[in-house]
């Protein structure tokens, strides 16, 4: 199994799949839906009304987020 790198650039990030750990709300699947230079718009996958905006270097924290559906 191989581990998927930490985003480095949030052009790549458009459309990508993220996994939160720490799910207080029950939910944990989320898609980035829109990407800006300092921040990253993330929907979750069950109840689209239920968006985050955080700085898209907070996904490279691996204890509150894992690339992919998990």
């Amino acid at each position: 199994m191989t581990t998927r790198p930490e985003p480095r650039h949030p052009g790549r990030l458009a459309g990508s799949k993220w996994s939160r750990c720490d799910g207080d709300d029950g939910l944990c699947h989320y898609v980035a839906i829109e990407v800006s230079r300092d921040e990253v718009v993330l929907q979750a996958v069950l109840d689209p009304r239920i968006v985050l905006r955080l700085p898209w270097r907070a996904l490279r924290d691996r204890a509150r987020w894992r690339p992919g559906w998990t």
